[in-house]
């Protein structure tokens, strides 16, 4: 089974699609380079109003890493489209991936916040040859989130004991 056949099982992008999966050697690690292509007569989508705009121009080609696949690195390899929004003008398009200029992908994030949950950060930074720094960001985002997404609907009563 092709590697493209499981992402696209695990984990699909509307509006994008996979391309060529390849190892390359990425800050001297072998890794699996996955190349992720907009869809032909897609359009990229504004961050600030999420309104699909025209293109301006792409971006230099950024790599976003991506869950382990059989203890390989695992990294999305893609030019991020530049949208030319008449409300908000030109910003660099929304991406269902990642967000701003985050290296690490949501799905990653919170792989690793999971187990920054079970063992000391230290460890899990060791174990997926990552740096402390990267797992602190991984949990603060899973964090934000859930503040952020929190719902208090339906307390009525708060008991202290």
């Amino acid at each position: 089974m092709l590697i493209k056949t499981l992402l696209n099982k695990v984990e699909r992008f509307k509006s994008f699609v996979y391309g060529s999966v390849a190892v390359r050697l990425v800050d001297g690690i072998e890794a699996l380079v996955i190349d992720i292509e907009p869809r032909r007569n897609s359009r990229p989508i504004c961050p600030e109003c999420g309104k699909k705009c025209n293109t301006y121009d792409r971006q230099p080609q950024r790599l976003f890493e991506y869950l382990p696949v059989w203890s390989f690195k695992a990294y999305f390899r893609y030019a991020p489209r530049r949208v030319n929004c008449p409300e908000h003008g030109v910003k660099v398009e929304a991406l269902p991936w990642g967000f701003g200029k985050e290296r690490m992908t949501f799905s990653y994030q919170v792989y690793l916040a999971r187990w920054a949950k079970r063992l000391s950060w230290k460890e899990t930074a060791a174990i997926f040859e990552t740096s402390w720094d990267t797992v602190f960001r991984a949990v603060q985002f899973v964090v934000d989130y859930g503040l952020t997404h929190r719902s208090l609907d339906g307390v009525t009563e708060i008991g202290v004991d």
